[in-house]
């Protein structure tokens, strides 16, 4: 940041400076403006000012100050988000740019944890704990080489390996987080100094749930504690087409069932499989829908005779093998899949969570409203895509991809009537942000916000976290 100097207007620069350094603050309208966007088309409120601490106790000092001043807090990750969470909702804030705390406190083998700084990105934890000999279940969002370990666990992110281990949130056993006080609190074990931060359910109330899923409000995580597992070498991967997506989904249910897979993928029609893979179902006229399954064992056999039980589901279904191209280019490009998408435009997403029985369902109304607004005679692709997740719901991603700006006014028309539908039909968002919030605040039950409000004031009762957040939007 240091690179473009600091105006040095905003009320807090110079003690912010005091308790970092001068190279770490910075009020440009040039930085303060590359910090008010993330990876989605949506607009929001520029921070103040941006402060990138190294260390809890500067996080400490810095909340502090502003609990002082009443200054509203906006923690950031990556901003590699395509939900608007990390996005401040009033202007003048303090953005806390956690990348610079993105060291490895430990890996413990003893019980199975690796305990980071939330600025941690998730491609670097994974390198470092291969190199280790262990491997993570949730292995990070698809934009891992940006996405911090803080900012997945803040969205309830879901990515890589969610099919067999569950969401970002899953393989959290504590967090060490500064409260707007200023005063630190770790979850889990970690309620006893004198024990080890090994398990996340323990004699009190599951105090590290309040701030999974908080994008924010509640704090600022600084430590994150995940489960380990031994590295598996051994690998065996699996496509397979389906006529109909009445038939994919039947197999993908059973398949995720079995919890055999590492990753599992539903392509629901030939355009999303095009758009995805240009050219993969060419020589297959009748496949409308595909899924691509990842095993990941400590022994190959074992990786292999997975992979059978899973062609079986495939064929009872009325599958054909496809190979292994697709699942195995979206695994080993671990991370680096996204990037060549941008190519198709801007990302209009309806990410969300669901029933698999319910994909042709939601897929019917998504068919009606491409077909309603001419997408594909106006240039706009889409990829309905669902990921497995847990033992038997996945996620919904379902993204049209406005080729120019000149397009946008009618992407947006199509997009907000799909995610009217998704709600419509019963979909759950795992994240919120400026995507979502609208649509989720209104639907959800009174008494629910109601408790998240009486935690909120009880512990910020100066609203100085993220103020806006989870009440509507505009």
């Amino acid at each position: 940041m240091a690179i473009v100097k600091a105006s040095r207007t905003h009320p807090l620069y110079e003690e912010l400076v005091k308790i970092v350094g001068e190279a770490h603050v910075n009020d440009n309208p040039v930085i303060i403006s590359s910090y008010s966007k993330d990876a989605c088309h949506l607009e929001a409120e520029r921070p103040g000012i941006v402060v990138m601490p190294s260390s809890v106790e500067q996080v400490q000092d810095i909340v502090r100050l502003c609990a002082k001043t009443k200054t509203p807090i906006m923690p950031a990750g990556g901003r590699n988000g395509i939900c608007g969470a990390c996005l401040p909702r009033i202007p003048h804030a303090v953005m806390i740019d956690m990348v610079k705390m993105d060291r490895i406190i430990r890996i413990d083998e003893d019980v199975m944890t690796v305990t980071v700084e939330a600025g941690l990105r998730w491609a670097e934890l994974i390198h470092r704990l291969d190199e280790a000999g262990y491997k993570l279940g949730f292995r990070g969002p698809y934009g891992g080489n940006v996405g911090t370990v803080g900012g997945s666990v803040s969205i309830n992110s879901i990515g890589y390996a969610a099919s067999k281990y569950g969401p970002s949130t899953e393989g959290v056993v504590s967090l060490e987080v500064v409260l707007p006080s200023g005063e630190v609190v770790k979850t889990g074990t970690g309620w006893n100094p004198d024990a080890k931060i090994f398990g996340r359910y323990s004699t009190f109330l599951d105090l590290t749930g309040i701030f999974l899923g908080d994008h924010g409000s509640l704090g600022v995580k600084t430590k994150v504690t995940l489960k380990i597992y031994p590295k598996a070498e051994f690998y065996a991967y699996g496509d397979f087409g389906f006529k109909t997506l009445e038939d994919a989904t039947a197999a993908f249910l059973e398949v995720q069932k079995l919890g055999f897979t590492e990753e599992l993928n539903l392509l629901a029609d030939r355009q999303s499989t095009d758009t995805f893979f240009p050219g993969f179902l060419d020589k297959h006229k009748e496949i409308n829908s595909m899924f691509a399954s990842i095993v990941q064992e400590v022994d190959q056999e074992l990786a292999n005779r997975k992979m059978e039980i899973i062609r079986e589901v495939a064929f009872k279904h009325g599958g054909k093998d496809l190979g292994n191209f697709a699942s195995q280019m979206h695994w080993s490009e671990m991370f680096n899949l996204v990037q060549p998408l941008y190519n198709n435009g801007f990302w209009l997403n309806t990410c969300h969570l669901r029933p698999i029985p319910s994909i042709p369902e939601i897929m019917k109304r998504m068919w009606a409203i491409f077909k309603k607004y001419k997408l594909l005679d106006n240039g706009i692709k889409w990829i309905a895509s669902c990921l497995g997740s847990d033992r038997a719901y996945a996620t919904g991603w379902i993204t049209i991809f406005v080729p120019t700006r000149d397009k946008m006014e009618l992407g947006l028309k199509a997009w907000n009537e799909m995610l009217d539908a998704h709600m419509d039909t019963g979909a759950c968002p795992y994240w919120s942000g400026l995507l979502w919030e609208k649509r989720a605040v209104a639907k959800a039950n009174p008494r629910f916000l109601d408790l998240y409000w009486t935690i909120k004031r009880a512990i910020d009762p100066s609203d100085i976290f993220t103020p806006g957040v989870f009440t509507g939007g505009e």
